[in-house]
């Protein structure tokens, strides 16, 4: 098998983790991001999810509440957030920009290289708004490389990491869930930057098995080369409706 800059990379999480299958539509009411990492090869990575990519607006203040108060009431929230949830997200904020230019186009298969280790199992780590518990499914990871000699411009989306499942000749492309995904509309294009030689490591469910078929990974106009996955074919049935790779 070629050997990849994937290769010399380790992934490190807690052992003996008690991981599940993500349940269809199961995503609904979880908060998190699939991404792990961006920056150098560095060759032990700790399995730490982005929080979010976007930080949230804040609760508004109360009634009664003056500045100095709020703000000291928001840091004490925050400062507990992240102590509870420390072994499983990164509280880091990603530095985001702003264009007006479309960027969709410059991310291909010849500024940046994906490697699916889709025999691998990571955790992927969710918190569950109802539960106020942090879930751990089984995943696999996905490791994308910048190849080209510039700095790409890495737009903001909610899943930029896609599944495309061999169907009838062609790649359909498949969520784990059945719900409307309703999009934010910004007056411009939101991005963060990746450097020349640097990498996104984010991850993927493993679905519940099934058939096996041919799939690939997207991301954005980049996709990675074909790789066998089993699938539970109930999952391609209630796909909310039907794309292909193009």
């Amino acid at each position: 098998k070629e050997k990849t800059f994937a290769d010399n990379l380790v992934l490190s999480f807690p052992k003996g983790e008690k991981l599940s299958f993500q349940n269809f539509n199961y995503d609904m009411n979880e908060m998190g991001t699939s991404l792990i990492y961006i920056g150098k090869e560095n060759r032990n990575i700790d399995v730490k999810y982005y929080k979010y990519i976007l930080p949230p607006p804040p609760p508004p203040p109360k009634s009664n509440e003056n500045a100095a108060e709020y703000s000291k009431a928001r840091k004490k929230f925050e400062d507990s957030i992240n102590f509870i949830y420390r072994p499983f997200f990164n509280p880091e904020a990603i530095q985001i920009k702003e264009t007006g230019e479309y960027l969709y186009e410059t991310i291909n298969n010849q500024t940046t290289q994906i490697i699916v280790k889709e025999k691998d199992t990571i955790p992927l780590y969710a918190r569950n708004y109802e539960i106020e518990e942090v879930k751990k499914y089984k995943a696999f990871p996905v490791f994308i490389k910048n190849i080209s000699p510039k700095t790409l411009r890495i737009p903001v989306e909610a899943q930029v990491v896609g599944l495309y499942v061999l169907k009838d000749k062609k790649f359909q492309y498949i969520r784990n869930s059945d719900y409307l995904i309703c999009g934010m509309g910004f007056p411009k294009n939101r991005y963060f930057e990746l450097k020349p030689n640097e990498i996104l490591i984010y991850s993927f469910p493993h679905l519940k098995k099934g058939e096996k078929r041919k799939a690939k990974i997207s991301f954005y106009k980049a996709t990675s080369k074909d790789f066998e996955i089993s699938i539970d074919e109930k999952i391609i049935k209630n796909q909310r409706s039907t794309h292909y790779l193009q």
